[in-house]
């Protein structure tokens, strides 16, 4: 009996691409179609979807793995990334890991219950979150951070960090701080970023409130940190970088209750670019990161590894700086 490898031998395609003539799917050219429908025929192939499914085979089914869902920055991979998915053929089994390593593994175990090809994720830790996929044994790629021994599709938070101290600097600010995480994972190395760029142009951060990054839209730990950082050492600053643009909401919302505008007393950019950036008054200047861009590349990517013809590989995306309401007025130039 011909298999659909069999079939995308003979026509010359991917497996995938027999995938989507047999599910109609409109991405495919006419010729191709063609092509694949005539082996279908000749070689007499007759799917059995449960039949496959229940051997192992393909099952166009990929699961995605994000800290919070709600999160607009993370809704918005998820939709490039299911767009893109969907593209291809497949569908996405989306998973809340609530960044809890147990809950990602938990989750890893039961994807592989439910027969998905490879798996998408922001990894709950770049050093702990390892061994769970390297047991999980079946193509994963990373999104957001960077982890040896996987594809990852990412931005340089480093960079990222160098590119809003440049963009404050140009303004002309020179009594600069931060807000957000300083020790964990991708914030340290955008916290480093920013604070070395700072150095070798001889600035000093001033004010480092120190801060976890928001596990979710409700928090409120940020704008509480900002208001007690304001009764104690006082805020020093003319302009601060925010971890995130969660963290830059809160910020501003702490900042206005205690009397500052935005930005004419204080300046203010977040990290992200998300929806949040976008909708909050005033509009937030922020590091944008290439959502759709790293949703296409990560299909892609895990396409690659799913085929077993591609070696683990990093693909750094290009971020820019988008200026907005929060840090310059638009009648002076940035």
């Amino acid at each position: 009996m011909a298999s659909m490898q069999d079939i995308a031998d003979k026509a010359g395609v991917s497996r995938v691409t027999v995938s989507r003539v047999l599910s109609n799917h409109p991405s495919v050219k006419a010729e191709t179609r063609k092509k694949v429908l005539y082996w279908v025929k000749k070689l007499d192939y007759e799917p059995n979807l449960i039949a496959q499914s229940l051997a192992g085979n393909s099952t166009n089914l990929i699961g995605l793995l994000v800290p919070e869902i709600a999160y607009p920055f993370f809704s918005e991979i998820i939709e490039a990334i299911e767009n893109q998915a969907f593209y291809e053929g497949y569908s996405v089994i989306i998973c809340n890991t609530r960044r809890s390593l147990e809950k990602e593994k938990n989750i890893l175990k039961e994807l592989k219950q439910r027969k998905v090809e490879g798996v998408i994720a922001v990894p709950v830790s770049s050093e702990h979150s390892a061994a769970a996929y390297q047991r999980f044994q079946l193509p994963a790629v990373m999104i957001t951070k960077r982890m040896e021994g996987f594809s990852c599709v990412y931005i340089s938070h480093y960079v990222g960090g160098q590119q809003i101290a440049k963009h404050f600097l140009n303004i002309g600010f020179q009594r600069i701080g931060y807000i957000g995480p300083t020790k964990d994972s991708t914030s340290a190395i955008k916290y480093a970023g920013f604070q070395n760029y700072l150095a070798a142009n001889r600035v000093q951060l001033i004010d480092v409130i120190e801060c976890p990054a928001p596990e979710n839209m409700n928090a409120s730990m940020v704008y509480q940190r900002v208001k007690a950082y304001a009764a104690g050492p006082g805020l020093r600053c003319e302009a601060y970088l925010a971890n995130d643009d969660i963290t830059a909401c809160e910020a501003i919302a702490a900042f206005r209750d205690l009397g500052y505008s935005i930005p004419k007393d204080i300046a203010i950019a977040g990290f992200d670019n998300s929806l949040l950036a976008r909708e909050i008054s005033p509009k937030l200047t922020a590091l944008a990161q290439p959502l759709e861009e790293i949703g296409r590349k990560a299909v892609e990517a895990l396409l690659e590894q799913m085929s077993g013809n591609a070696p683990p590989r990093m693909y750094e995306l290009e971020s820019r700086i988008i200026a907005r309401e929060s840090t310059i007025n638009f009648n002076s130039s940035t």
